[in-house]
Parts: structure tokens; C-alpha cells; sequence
């Protein structure tokens, strides 16, 4: 049971539906998840989370099915269940083949995408951890400075999205189960 009671959307102010709607358009879900109606007792939580998403995830160079991966490997890094099982639900809608949907980071054939998330997963648990030799990893396979701070910025986002929804103790969406 979460800690606090969800704000449905027949019963949310229009200011927040208006953020529900928006969330469900541009994420291409059927209805908004729990994750965002938890947060719909606070105008600036639910526009804030929203903005966080719609820049960090939605925008950038790096493509969200990428980041929806990073997200997934912090969030079982960290024991946040209900991120875990919303992300994978995301990779899944994205088209995300099995061969990158492991356990086990190390095991991703796609060395690019393996040390990026390695970066991003000792971003989000050591961020003053991380040597010039974790970004001259990442600058040997080409990725460019702009998207080293993507990378940290996915990192953030995923700790953030992982505090709220443990905090809450929000549940799993039925539409997420599964994924």
C-alpha cells in the first residue's frame, strides 16, 4: 500500500490532469501511472517531475530507449522495484530487444552501451567517484563531453525517480507488470 493516496484523474484539479494528459501523450501511456499521480497533490512536484522528464528523458542526443536501459540498471542497482518494473515496461513499449534487457550489465555485447551505463550506474551510486579514466572510457568509444553530461544528468534523474517512488511507496502499475 503506498504511503500516500494517489490523485486519479476525475478527481485531480485541472492544472494537474493537464499534466497527466500531457505526461500520457508524450510517453505514449494508456493512462498515467502511479509514479505521476502519487505526486498530484503538489502543483510543483507533478509539473517539476514532469519538466525533469520531458528534458532529461525526452530531450537530448541520446535515444530514450538508451536512457529507459540506464534507468533500469540504477534502479536494480538501488532496489527500487517499482522503477525497475516501470522502465523495463518502457524498453519493452520501445522495442527493446532481449540482448539488452540482462541482469548483468557486463554481459551487454554492445560495448558503447555497456560503458555508458557502467558510468551512468557509478554516477548515480559514487558521483565523486568517477576518474578521468571513467570519462577517457567513454571518450575512447566517441561519446562526446555533451553526452557524458546527458549520462550524469539520466543518472540524477534515476536516483530522483527512485527516492520518490520508494518514499511513496507507490505500486506497481497493473499496465507495468511484467515488462
Amino acid at each position: 500500500m503506498t504511503n500516500v493516496p494517489l490523485v486519479e484523474s476525475d478527481i485531480a484539479p485541472p492544472s494537474i490532469r493537464s499534466v497527466y494528459e500531457e505526461f500520457c501523450r508524450r510517453m505514449q501511456f494508456p493512462s498515467p501511472p502511479n509514479f505521476i499521480t502519487v505526486q498530484g497533490h503538489s502543483n510543483a512536484a507533478t509539473r517539476g517531475i514532469w519538466e525533469l522528464l520531458k528534458n532529461v528523458l525526452l530531450g537530448g542526443t541520446i535515444p530514450r530507449w538508451k536512457k529507459e536501459l540506464i534507468i533500469v540498471a540504477i534502479s536494480r542497482d538501488r532496489n527500487c522495484q517499482y522503477c525497475e518494473a516501470a522502465h523495463l515496461a518502457c524498453c519493452t513499449m520501445l522495442g527493446v530487444g532481449a540482448e539488452y534487457m540482462v541482469r548483468d550489465v557486463n554481459g551487454l555485447p554492445d560495448a558503447v552501451l555497456r560503458d555508458s551505463i557502467l558510468f551512468a550506474m557509478k554516477s548515480a551510486r559514487d558521483p565523486r567517484g568517477l576518474t578521468d579514466s571513467d570519462f577517457a572510457v567513454l571518450a575512447k568509444h566517441g561519446i562526446p563531453q555533451s553526452e557524458m553530461i546527458e549520462l550524469i544528468s539520466v543518472s540524477g534523474l534515476a536516483v530522483y525517480l527512485n527516492i520518490i517512488a520508494d518514499a511513496t511507496a507507490v505500486e506497481t502499475d497493473a499496465m507495468m507488470k511484467g515488462g
